[in-house]
């Protein structure tokens, strides 16, 4: 009888062992929570937009053109044209314009310090190539000296078709748009890299 009961024992104190392991894991902490028994932090992946943006990094900025700006550029344009020009200045960020207009001259200038500007500036020029393979004048044409330093003065680009020459700097992208009658694609060219390394240099401080 002593044997039985020992067995009965051992049987006894061997289950007692097998379910206190099987109710604990080896860190003592269940999924979710931290050894202090409160919930683990969590920290969200960073998102991007769909064509590359980057919410921390491309915040919109208070750059912009002022109407004082606008009058520089004003001046800046009537002395390149030989035009009496008006302007209309539209200086409230993110998206600021400074509109000019005489007898057959136009130029306007646009600042964009929204979100990402940086990457819809890449953006915009990779479609413009994308969608003018067969139309040279489509084609972006690289512009030294205007934008910031980059691999084949890819930072700013001039538009032939558009008479546009678009450029960034950092979180600012400028566009200056220009047609003045009599003039040349490459005259205007040069004329807008003039404006558009003005307009940069008028809205660096915001």
């Amino acid at each position: 009888m002593s044997s039985t009961r020992n067995v009965a024992c051992f049987a006894a104190v061997g289950l007692a062992l097998m379910t206190a392991g099987c109710g604990s894991s080896g860190s003592g902490t269940t999924p979710g929570t931290n050894s202090t028994g409160g919930h683990a932090d969590r920290t969200p992946a960073q998102s991007r937009g769909i064509k590359g943006e980057n919410p921390a990094a491309e915040a919109a900025g208070t750059a912009h053109l002022s109407g004082a700006d606008c009058k520089a550029l004003a001046t800046l344009a009537e002395h390149q044209t030989g035009i009496a020009l008006k302007r209309r200045s539209t200086p409230k960020p993110p998206l600021s314009r400074c509109r000019l207009s005489g007898p057959g001259a136009s130029v306007n200038v646009y600042l964009d310090a929204g979100f990402a500007a940086n990457q819809r500036y890449h953006n915009r020029i990779e479609e413009t190539v994308q969608f003018n393979g067969e139309n040279p004048a489509g084609l972006p044409q690289p512009v030294p000296h205007v934008g910031e330093k980059a691999a084949y003065n890819s930072d700013a680009s001039w538009i032939p078709s558009l008479r546009s020459l678009l450029a960034v700097r950092g979180n600012r992208w400028l566009t200056v748009t220009i047609s003045v009658a009599g003039r040349g694609d490459r005259r205007l060219r040069d004329q807008a890299a003039v404006l558009a390394r003005a307009g940069f240099k008028l809205s660096a401080g915001g």
